[in-house]
């Protein structure tokens, strides 16, 4: 992984716990979207590592990085193999199309980035 790519992952780290603070304080919607959240997650018919996994295909789709990184390491800290992420990335190219397979190679240089980290 090029140092680039690990800075922009640190970064998006950095400023989510930054800004966490400042938007419980100030953004009225936020906590209540950190609720919904945690309601939507939560294990139930479908694993939280299933939801994760969702939540991360939509993210490719979508062209959210910092949403990639979370719901990546989200999922993979509900113990998502490297065949799960893989699969997650056939949805969401399958649901995008190309830009959707351009922006999943972030998602493999953010698990290598995780990987790196854990080990």
């Amino acid at each position: 992984m090029n140092d680039l790519t690990e800075k922009k992952i640190q970064q998006s780290i950095e400023d989510r716990k930054k800004t966490h603070l400042t938007f419980l304080e100030n953004v009225k919607t936020y906590r209540p979207f950190l609720e919904v959240e945690e309601k939507a997650f939560r294990n139930g018919a479908l694993t939280k590592k299933t939801k994760e996994l969702m939540a991360l295909s939509i993210s490719i789709v979508t062209k959210c990085e910092p949403c990639m990184e979370w719901h990546l390491d989200q999922a993979l800290q509900q113990g998502a193999a490297d065949e799960e992420i893989y699969e997650t990335i056939d949805v969401a190219i399958e649901m995008g199309g190309g830009q959707a397979g351009a922006y999943a190679r972030f998602v493999l240089k953010a698990m290598e980035y995780f990987k790196q980290k854990k080990g």
